[in-house]
């Protein structure tokens, strides 16, 4: 938002260049985006600032409210504008009428009238002023509206008097099919709850954003209506935000203007009118207002601001009492101290206070930020610091995934019912109020938002997908408010990484799926892990499997099936599964436990067997564990055959089997007699035999 120095000069003694200002002004919460000189200025060597004014302080959103503040900061005394207007013209009552038909949205309407003014250019010292900030001058009625809002921070508005039918001003609703051209010329229809200024048979406003077209100041206005009002905040940002209109005025009222400013910035605008364009003043303003606020009175504690500040006790020096009540006085608040608690009384353009720590940071900006310390709360205890071992635990489930190469997602809480219901929630929680329409359900699982990930990446052109998810799952209750439980979920579908860079990439499968489970789990702690084939209703048939941990199912895995890939628009198997992490973590935080590395050598010898088309690799892999008298380190299966050469309803397995002691190297002798003791467990556990039995085991 874009200031002049000079201007800003009419009100505050400037004694410093307009870039100590900016840092000034900078260090107490208004940070100044640029400052660059007018080029337009000449010799007068005017320069404008750029500063980023934010939603709550509407109050620094003019000349004057900025030198309020600089005054504040540097003890300078504030010069107001002159607003006193001329006595002895008509009254206001006779010349034209305000009603208010809509109290809610409009807590108070000031108006005045100036008759027989003369519509010219405006005078140079106007057209600067406007042109300093990037304002186009149109007329030295509109410009002095636009002077005034700049000024003083009120919107106003000017109405050629002649053309409101029977110069009535009625705020109101819009009516059903009202239309209203609008100064740009644009044609609005107006919906129900818009608020209008209307005369006595047709919206002629839409209040607190722009005028219309029929009603605005031309070259043959004789008399016109001075508007100055406070309109609802809400209101306003409804109306501008559907019509697509944002103006200077709106973006004010849209972030609260000062209801006590009304009267002070029409008595300015009708003074500086008769100045500029000639005409009476009517007298005296007529002010209706249906809705007169109260004061707001915040207690303030001085000893509260030192502690909330980080000050102990004993610094009350570096922030005594009477400080914070120069800080808040030099701001305009009225102070009533008694004791240990104040009654500060807030400004009515101070929209933003509410609280004592609003008033806590009134003063901190005074003292200046640098004077708070820089410290880490006492907590009284040093003991069990860092993060909560839940968190530790989410991080390392996390760190697992990402190094499996998955990607992790964020998705709302929010789905359509049918997707609960997809996934095994009947009577899914209920949304009352809805952000969308169709999302009305609380999510019963993870999985949907992955799904959709899955569909949005590869409809536009990604070769794969693997994503992941930590979040919240609900399950509806009788009564109350719904079940929350953390839930982990992981998709993969399409091309993934190769293990090896000398390898082509494949497609994901059922064993990614039980990958990402088995990683995460390991890095949970749970080594001992149970899968069961399971009938899942969101799973293929024979393409499912349950978790169990300790005899307590945590999770599923598998293939999604295709009716449900068809509801996300996929085309492509995808594998996936959940699991609940309150169960997961159950047993707490594992205690991870590390050996160095072997200094010995290892000893790998291949097996190929001939087993029963039942026969799964765990229990191979197990035998061969328990029979064998050395150390295993791995055991991995390389080969896997059915055809020509093996008997029906056998199968060729091929195994590599690694020995490893850790502190001795292992001889040949001892190495075949395991082999041996393997083959023969093998043999009575599963009925196995080896391939090419002349050549045993080979090396």
């Amino acid at each position: 938002m874009k200031f002049s120095h000079d201007w800003l000069r009419q009100y505050v003694t400037i004694e410093e260049p307009p870039a100590a200002v900016g840092a000034r002004l900078t260090a107490a919460g208004l940070p100044l985006d640029g400052l660059e000189p007018d080029p337009d200025a000449g010799a007068r060597g005017d320069s404008v600032y750029d500063f980023d004014i934010f939603a709550n302080r509407p109050d620094c959103m003019s000349h004057l409210g900025l030198a309020r503040e600089y005054a504040a900061l540097t003890g300078a005394p504030l010069r107001r504008p002159e607003t006193a207007v001329a006595g002895g013209g008509r009254p206001t009552l006779e010349v034209a009428s305000v009603t208010i038909d809509a109290p809610d949205l409009c807590a108070r309407y000031a108006t005045r009238c100036v008759l027989g003014v003369r519509v010219a250019h405006s005078p140079d010292w106007l057209r600067r002023r406007l042109e300093s900030i990037g304002a186009r001058p149109i007329n030295n009625i509109v410009d002095i509206t636009n002077f005034v809002l700049w000024e003083l921070g009120q919107p106003l508005h000017a109405f050629d008097l002649e053309k409101l039918q029977g110069r009535r001003i009625i705020v109101r609703r819009a009516r059903p099919g009202e239309i209203l051209v609008t100064l740009d010329g644009v044609r609005r229809a107006l919906a129900a709850d818009m608020l209008v200024i209307a005369d006595g048979s047709r919206p002629v406003a839409l209040a607190g954003i722009m005028g219309g077209g029929d009603s605005e100041i031309g070259d043959g206005t004789r008399n016109i209506l001075l508007e100055s009002a406070w309109f609802d905040p809400v209101s306003v940002r409804r109306t501008a935000r559907a019509l697509g209109l944002r103006t200077d005025a709106s973006h004010r009222f849209e972030r609260g203007a000062d209801p006590d400013g009304t009267v002070t910035a029409l008595d300015r605008a009708a003074r500086l009118i008769a100045e500029t364009a000639g005409g009476a003043v009517t007298d005296p303003a007529l002010d209706v207002r249906p809705r007169p606020a109260p004061p707001v009175i915040v207690t303030f504690r001085p000893a509260r601001a030192r502690t909330l500040l980080g000050l102990h006790p004993e610094t009350a020096a570096v922030l005594p009492d009477a400080m914070m009540r120069e800080a808040l006085e030099r701001r305009h608040f009225r102070v009533t101290a008694a004791g240990a608690a104040w009654e500060v009384t807030v400004p009515s353009f101070r929209r933003d206070i509410e609280r004592e720590a609003d008033l806590i940071e009134e003063v901190a900006r005074h003292r200046g930020y640098d004077a708070v310390p820089s410290a880490l709360p006492q907590t009284g205890d040093s003991a069990g610091g860092g993060r909560p071992p839940g968190d530790a635990a989410l991080e390392s489930l996390r760190a697992s995934l990402l190094a499996a190469g998955y990607s992790e997602a964020m998705n709302y809480d929010m789905v359509e019912p049918e997707d609960c219901r997809l996934f095994g929630a009947e009577d899914p929680p209920v949304i009352e109020n809805p952000l969308q329409s169709p999302a009305s359900s609380l999510r019963s699982s993870l999985c949907p938002g992955l799904l959709r990930n899955v569909a949005h990446n590869l409809n536009h052109g990604l070769p794969g997908c693997f994503l992941f998810e930590i979040g919240t799952v609900f399950a509806a209750r009788a009564a109350g408010r719904p079940e929350e439980r953390r839930s982990i979920a992981w998709v993969a579908a399409g091309r993934g990484l190769p293990v090896h860079w000398s390898l082509p990439r494949r497609d994901a499968d059922l064993f990614d799926a039980r990958g990402a489970l088995e990683s995460f789990a390991e890095r949970a702690g749970v080594t001992a892990l149970a899968f069961s084939s399971d009938r899942i209703p969101w799973l293929a048939e024979g393409r499912a499997m349950r978790a169990r941990r300790d005899g307590r199912p945590f999770g599923v895995f598998g293939e999604f099936d295709r009716r449900v890939l068809e509801r996300y628009g996929i085309d492509r198997p995808v594998f996936g599964g959940e699991a609940d992490l309150e169960t997961l973590l159950a047993g707490g935080r594992p205690v991870r436990r590390f050996r160095p590395l072997p200094r010995t050598p290892a000893v790998r010898r291949d097996l190929a067997l001939l087993v029963g088309a039942g026969v799964g690799f765990e229990a191979i892999e197990t035998t061969i564990r328990a029979a064998c008298p050395l150390p295993v380190s791995e055991i991995e299966a390389f080969d896997l055959y059915r055809g020509p050469g093996v008997p029906e309803g056998r199968t060729s397995l091929a195994l590599q089997i690694v020995f490893q002691h850790p502190e001795r190297t292992l001889t040949s002798t001892e190495v075949q007699a395991a082999m041996e003791a393997i083959v023969l467990a093998l043999e009575r556990t599963h009925d196995a035999r080896m391939r090419g039995r002349e050549g045993g085991a080979n090396g």
